[in-house]
């Protein structure tokens, strides 16, 4: 891009616990949707517990994170949406750059969280007794027609999943292609290059413990297992 320079400086911009997250949800999304199509249901639920554990974390973490990782920091207004929306074709680094996810890519990881939410709690009230011979472990607790509402919701929202993750793949390649913004690379290293003058922006990002981090997973993790267990009786 014309109004890059050559003097570039690499920057830390996310940390540990949302990059575990990121690639931890993308292979929990991916072993749902195999295991799924090949009906190993087993495999397929714990898929669904993990996704419900990462939505968990990702919630909690969205408050007492890090600076860039709290959605304070990222869900904006229409207008900015809008706003910066309008500025991508033709917008200057310093127009689209952010010290974390920009007003677009913001509401995307919060429409993300909410379709796959969604998609695990409705597993836990799904009964497939066609061809799985499944009932989620809170079946029992409520009501056929319920189960049924949760059914069809479960297996219509999938596609909106897809439909999101998509939209979120296709961002990602543009930004790399046409932006030459590696976005990619950085949410598996977690830091990125931007010129020399926007690097007093990511010096505001204050980085919580990895460790608090990890500790909140894990905790998630035993709350879902936990209570699985204990509806399964």
């Amino acid at each position: 891009m014309s109004d890059q320079t050559s003097d570039q400086k690499k920057v830390k911009l996310w940390d540990f616990p949302v990059r575990l997250f990121h690639w931890a949800l993308v292979i929990a999304i991916v072993t749902s949707w195999w295991t799924n199509r090949e009906l190993m249901i087993d495999i397929h639920a714990i898929a669904g517990y993990s996704v419900l554990t990462l939505v968990l974390f990702r919630i909690v973490w969205g408050f007492v994170g890090s600076s860039n990782a709290k959605f304070k920091a990222f869900l904006t207004g229409p207008r900015k949406v809008i706003g910066y929306a309008l500025k991508i074709p033709n917008g200057s680094m310093a127009e689209l750059t952010y010290p974390g996810h920009n007003p677009a890519g913001g509401w995307m990881v919060a429409v993300l969280l909410v379709l796959v939410g969604v998609q695990a709690v409705t597993g836990l009230f799904a009964s497939e007794d066609t061809f799985l011979f499944f009932d989620g472990p809170l079946v029992t607790y409520v009501s056929s027609d319920f189960a049924n509402t949760m059914n069809w919701i479960h297996h219509t929202n999938i596609n909106l999943i897809y439909a999101a993750v998509g939209l979120h793949v296709f961002a990602a390649l543009f930004y790399l292609v046409v932006k030459r913004e590696n976005l990619i690379g950085a949410m598996v290293t977690g830091a990125r290059k931007v010129p020399a003058d926007l690097v007093s922006r990511f010096a505001e990002i204050r980085f919580a413990s990895p460790i608090l981090g990890i500790g909140i997973l894990i905790v998630c993790g035993l709350l879902v297992w936990g209570g699985v267990t204990l509806a399964r009786g």
